[in-house]
């Protein structure tokens, strides 16, 4: 098979016609973007179909002529597909950016010095744009054309709308202020111009977006193995919508991308033994971005995605801890950690606090007054029902679950992608894990175990506070729960599951570029 992909490869006569293919891919999806340009016409579709065309020509002549590695592809086709969404999904369609964006700018108000006090001691928001599209209460009714164009013709320009003082309804994300700087920092940029609420929101999302891609970038190119996992995964439609918001979705998942990439590198370090001259530097900058992803982590969904450092454990430790000279130091660390349980359990009030969650109804959950929830207590007497609600709840979501990690539906759940792209993505997604013959990683059935755990616990918490804090008493299954809360720690659970098979394919890296340039740029054309 080599051989004859060598002989394949340097024949200039399949260079062409692999050429020529890639041309006619772009002409098509073009010739779709005019068509949708004549049905629906507006400014944004045109540099959309013409900018997406010229991409995948450059990534398809990049694949036929030359071998490049992912890492290096990557952000170019994340910076592209980033301001496609950017523009192409309205402001506040993506899931909670009401409250991501109102937090990013309350941060925004504290460096300017603006905290006056409005009604009822609210703070006041300036240049918010009054008529701003909002969800509709059926969110499965699709967006209309009518509401897209009420936001995207009011970007840029500043009118009496865009500026007057309006008093903000005072929601906030409940994250720490730490996943907002850069959002803060591209709205201030954009105040201190004068800019309108467009343009506010346009640097907020884009300070955020670059954030993701940084980050990213990085752990792609540390990855010793499985970075198409990762790859992918940054380019799935609801990724790309996540991190071209005002979510701090976009901070959390670059952290678990981070933490997933340096666990793995520090991990083959142990394996191989091999310390370059440049370790210091190395373990410097991981340090940091360790660092830099706990506070992350402890600040985003009340801290339970901390689990996730736990990860270079997982795949770090060795048997050898336990025996010998290392078995005392692994003894001692352990004690060390029970006690320190033991300690908060009966010296700080731990007991009780565990008793009070298990024994306290959840009340106007949903933000619907007078609307109960069940106590956990009554899920731990009564474990038919717990059973009852989680069999519920796969048979009657799971398929939407898959379906929404590889892209079927965005914004709130109104933005429909044809079914085509969704399961190419989730095709791609399967592909991914499996193991290629240059990568020689020893994934050992200890490790994968450990590493699955953490992937799931997050998962799992979140699945539990669904069943608490979102589900009415009368509900007969979880209700709240969405494909996009699996994404975070998708990376793991893949890694840990996947690439057990090894075969050859040569260039698989451009090959994994040129699928995922077309159909991120196709989705973009679907939005349309």
């Amino acid at each position: 098979m080599n051989v004859l992909y060598t002989k394949y490869q340097s024949s200039d006569k399949l260079k062409l016609l692999r050429m020529i293919a890639v041309i006619i891919v772009a002409i098509v999806l073009m010739i779709i973007g005019i068509r949708k340009e004549f049905i629906v016409p507006n400014v944004i579709a045109f540099p959309v179909w013409l900018l997406g065309a010229m991409l995948v020509i450059v990534i398809g002549l990049l694949e036929i002529y030359k071998q490049l590695d992912i890492a290096k592809l990557y952000p170019i086709i994340a910076i592209t597909l980033g301001l496609f969404f950017l523009f192409l999904i309205p402001a506040y369609e993506t899931p909670d950016e009401q409250d991501h964006f109102d937090s990013a700018y309350n941060l925004s108000n504290t460096w300017l010095g603006i905290d006056k006090p409005g009604e009822d001691g609210e703070k006041i928001f300036y240049m918010r744009l009054a008529d701003a599209v909002k969800p509709s209460p059926d969110l499965g009714e699709p967006i209309s054309a009518e509401d897209y164009y009420k936001v995207i013709d009011n970007f840029g320009f500043v009118t009496e709308m865009g500026d007057i003082e309006v008093v903000t309804i005072d929601f906030s994300s409940g994250a720490n202020f730490v996943p907002y700087i850069l959002p803060a920092i591209g709205i201030t940029i954009a105040r201190l111009l004068h800019l309108g609420f467009g343009w506010a929101y346009i640097l907020g999302a884009l300070f955020n977006m670059l954030l993701y891609i940084l980050l990213t970038t990085y752990a792609i190119h540390v990855m010793p193995m499985g970075k198409r996992i990762l790859f992918i995964i940054s380019l799935l439609p609801v990724t790309v919508q996540q991190v071209s918001s005002f979510s701090y979705d976009c901070a959390l998942m670059a952290c678990v991308m981070v933490v997933v990439a340096i666990s793995f590198k520090w991990r083959q370090w142990l394996r191989d033994r091999n310390l370059s001259p440049y370790l210091v530097r190395h373990i410097v900058i991981d340090s940091v971005l360790l660092i830099f992803s706990a506070i992350v982590f402890a600040t985003i969904k009340s801290g339970v995605f901390l689990v996730v450092l736990l990860l270079p454990l997982a795949l770090c430790i060795r048997k050898s801890w336990f025996t010998g000279r290392y078995k005392l130091w692994t003894i001692g660390a352990t004690v060390l950690i029970v006690v320190a349980i033991a300690v908060y359990m009966f010296f700080f009030g731990g007991i009780f606090r565990i008793a009070l969650f298990l024994t306290t109804v959840p009340g106007d959950i949903r933000e619907v007054p007078g609307k109960m929830g069940v106590a956990p207590i009554e899920y731990i007497t009564h474990p038919e029902r717990l059973f009852s609600m989680l069999w519920a709840t796969i048979k009657s979501g799971l398929r939407h679950y898959i379906a929404q990690i590889g892209g079927t539906t965005l914004g709130y759940n109104r933005i429909f992608v044809h079914r085509v792209l969704y399961g190419g993505n989730l095709l791609m997604l399967l592909v991914s894990m499996i193991r290629y013959n240059r990568e020689t990683d020893e994934y050992k059935v200890g490790n994968r175990i450990l590493s699955f755990i953490i992937g799931a616990i997050p998962i799992i918490i979140t699945l539990i506070a669904m069943l608490l804090f979102w589900t009415f008493k009368t509900d007969e299954y979880i209700m709240g729960f969405q494909g996009r809360y699996i994404l975070p720690t998708l990376a793991i659970l893949m890694l840990s599951v996947g690439r057990l098979k090894k075969i050859t394919i040569p260039n698989i890296d451009n090959l994994f570029a040129m699928g995922m340039t077309i159909t991120g740029y196709a989705t973009c054309l679907d939005i349309l």
